[in-house]
């Protein structure tokens, strides 16, 4: 049975190793960041599967919208199912839109994330989306939106200034 268990002392180094071999470093802001941040608004969780951790899963809440920011399966349990029981979870208990970032369709692993989202329900934006650094460098990294429901130009644009914002501390 899935489920979805705060960010401890218990399972703080295996959330930051998943973290860190699943994300390059640009798409992740140092590790130690994410404990201070608000928590009225931002969850990280570890994942478990009958009580093993398996994966990590972040989001921010905010009015209309969910924005699940990282979302990772640990190496040995990935293509077991797994990461489409933690992401249906989340989905059953989120009762509203949900927006994720994906990399660009560049390569195989690129093409496959985006194939695994549309099987869970969602669609890909087309609207250009860059995604600020976590480390003020100044670079941003072309990303596409994927929400459950196919964004318009103004929703996007009212997303994306709210994740630059809140999520990435700019504008």
């Amino acid at each position: 049975m899935i489920t979805l268990k705060q960010l401890s002392n218990e399972n703080y180094s295996f959330a930051k190793d998943v973290m860190e071999t699943s994300f390059p470093i640009e798409e992740r802001p140092p590790f130690d960041c994410i404990q201070k941040r608000d928590k009225t608004i931002f969850s990280f969780n570890v994942a478990y599967d009958n009580n093993e951790p398996i994966g990590i899963f972040s989001y921010w809440h905010f009015d209309g919208f969910c924005y699940v920011e990282h979302f990772a399966v640990e190496n040995k349990y990935r293509n077991k199912g797994l990461g489409c029981s933690i992401m249906n979870y989340f989905i059953e208990n989120v009762n509203q839109q949900i927006i994720l970032e994906v990399e660009k369709p560049t390569n195989e692993m690129s093409r496959r994330r985006i194939a695994f989202y549309k099987r869970l329900g969602f669609v890909e934006n087309y609207q250009q989306y860059l995604q600020p650094s976590y480390h003020n460098d100044g670079n941003f990294v072309p990303l596409n939106i994927m929400s459950r429901v196919e964004l318009s130009d103004s929703d996007f644009e009212t997303i994306k200034n709210i994740l630059y914002q809140k999520v990435y501390s700019i504008l």
